[in-house]
């Protein structure tokens, strides 16, 4: 649960009239704060000591590219925990600069986490502008480099392309990438601290940690522009991937499509929350809670990208912005169960399983158990199973802190839901898989996965897929009524996403049960929900109408797809 959330939303749904009446007649002017500005010191308070941050900020790059060239790489969100204690971590110790033992405030503490997050999304990037000025070949270098470290790479590598693990030690590494992130970002706070905390080593012949000219990187370096020429090799530096991931994703998609999906998965996702239907509608939810939609014609707009089947649904979905901070853990609301933090796509996961009061849900692969929760609250009796007892714990206390609790059930044996003899009116399954769809949420994610990974993934996911369907099967005993399966991931990999659809629809279980295509359709306008990629301009198939790709550039969503099905 993320630490500190905001509510100022955009509603994803339309109101009636009467509604935004009263909506204008309580509507006060939000404070506003621009995230960057010609001075960016304006932005930030007086109480925020910048020399502070600049040197946990260096002793968390240091302690990530250590690792990388043990080979050995780590999760920055890790690293950050470590870096915003007020006592230094015996991990970082050995080879930390001087720490400063004090209590961060919010303000510092978002500093570090930001600035060392999101280096570690567009790390790669940095990488290679950094490469391209160490380069010897060519006379760039002398402008941006250092006049010392440039002479000494002139020397040691005479016109070559140097690398940067042999051309720099981790702690110039570290400095060099902080430059250039700060000339990215127009901000020049970190930079001008960075001469008062390098520590130079008379008993070697370096400068230090100092690397880059900080006046030349902050003038020119904001304005790089990526090639004309759109490779998977190019997007993957530019854009940060590995380079089998950015040529999955150009194979699938496209170059152009590529570009943009990445675009996005390297920006800070936005918050979404549920309204609990069970305790409040969306209406409801709004007029009690402290949230006030700053724009209702953005708010339909945000909607009608996400295409949920019902309208109901729809109505309890919100966005929320920084512009008011709010642990939920302390805010009487959520503690009151009247909302749940999950990201629209997760939403609309949920929603498409259409569950009604009184059906019976198995939610085959609960994780956490936010769908479990989403569809609990429609009044459905809702079985959870997960093999991580952990989880199942973890939804339990949500599920009483939600009310219901009552609709819930555990299972984290799967062959006690043969011995229940339920035959379901619906089974999700939304399985284990990469989750590169939620790239944007976890930013070394996307430096830990590995390319067989897909391929594990999607055996799994049809093993658990057919499981799911056997289990269905085998509790029919002879019933003619219509059940539905949706199977879901959090990937934008072809291979875990229609090749599993399509093998599981080749299946004997599959041909047993009956199934059948179930297209979603729009339940307003009676039409298909599904974006018509051709017409957008994207060289790419459309998927199938029983099929939806929800993608981050398209639906302001994490990656996710989904495919159902019914029987006859």
């Amino acid at each position: 649960m993320p630490k500190a959330l905001v509510f100022d939303a955009t509603r994803c749904a339309t109101s009636s009239p009467k509604t935004r009446k009263q909506r204008e007649k309580r509507s006060v002017p939000l404070p506003t704060r621009s995230r960057r500005s010609d001075d960016a010191d304006d932005v930030y308070s007086s109480s925020l000591g910048w020399e502070s941050c600049a040197r946990r900020i260096v002793i968390g790059l240091e302690h990530i590219v250590r690792a990388d060239r043990a080979r050995k790489p780590i999760d920055a969100q890790k690293v950050v925990k470590k870096c915003l204690r007020v006592h230094l971590s015996p991990t970082l110790q050995k080879h930390a600069r001087e720490w400063e033992e004090k209590r961060l405030n919010n303000e510092e503490r978002k500093v570090i986490a930001e600035t060392i997050l999101t280096m570690e999304v567009k790390k790669r990037e940095l990488f290679w502008h950094l490469e391209r000025l160490l380069d010897t070949r060519e006379e760039k270098g002398a402008k941006y480099l250092k006049r010392e470290m440039w002479e000494r790479l002139k020397v040691k590598y005479p016109n070559q392309r140097v690398e940067v693990e042999d051309a720099l030690t981790v702690e110039e590494t570290a400095m060099a990438l902080l430059t250039l992130y700060e000339a990215k970002i127009q901000r020049s706070n970190i930079v001008d601290t960075l001469s008062e905390i390098v520590v130079v080593d008379p008993s070697r012949l370096t400068i230090g940690g100092n690397v880059l000219n900080e006046r030349a990187v902050s003038t020119e370096f904001p304005q790089a522009h990526v090639p004309e020429i759109k490779t998977a090799e190019v997007l993957a530096k530019w854009l940060s991937v590995q380079d089998w991931a950015a040529q999955k994703l150009v194979e699938q998609y496209g170059a152009t499509f590529t570009e943009e999906l990445l675009e996005h998965l390297n920006r800070k996702g936005p918050i979404s929350l549920r309204a609990n239907l069970i305790v409040n509608d969306g209406e409801e939810f709004r007029e009690l809670s402290n949230i006030v939609e700053r724009d209702e014609e953005a708010a339909v707009t945000l909607f009608n990208k996400v295409p949920f089947e019902s309208e109901e649904d729809s109505l309890l979905a919100f966005t929320v912005s920084d512009t008011y901070r709010i642990s939920p853990e302390r805010d009487p609301d959520w503690l009151d169960g009247r909302y749940e933090i999950q990201d629209i796509g997760s939403q609309f996961i949920a929603s498409s399983c259409r569950a009604g009061k009184n059906d019976q849900i198995l939610d085959f692969c609960c994780g956490n158990g936010g769908k479990t929760l989403a569809l609990a609250a429609k009044g459905a009796f809702v079985t959870a199973h997960d093999v991580d007892e952990r989880r199942m714990k973890h939804l339990e206390a949500n599920a009483k802190r939600a009310r219901v609790s009552h609709l819930i059930t555990t299972v984290s044996d799967a062959n006690d839901l043969k011995a229940n003899g339920c035959y379901y009116d619906s089974v999700l399954v939304d399985a284990p898989c990469s989750s590169a769809g939620a790239w944007r949420r976890t930013p070394s994610s996307r430096w830990l996965a590995k390319e067989e990974d897909v391929g594990m993934f999607s055996k799994l996911q049809l093993e658990i897929l057919l499981r799911a369907a056997g289990i269905q099967l085998e509790n029919r005993n002879g019933s003619a009524k219509t059940t539905t399966m949706v199977y879901a991931t959090c990937s934008i990999f072809k291979e875990e996403n229609e090749d599993v659809a399509r093998a599981f629809e080749a299946s004997d279980v599959f041909k047993e049960m009956r199934y059948e295509p179930w297209p979603f359709v729009k339940e307003s306008e009676g039409e298909d929900a599904n974006v018509n990629f051709a017409a957008r301009g994207y060289s790419m198939p459309s998927v199938l109408a029983h099929e939806m790709q929800l993608f981050p550039n398209l639906h302001e969503t994490d990656g996710f797809y989904l495919c159902r099905w019914r029987s006859k």
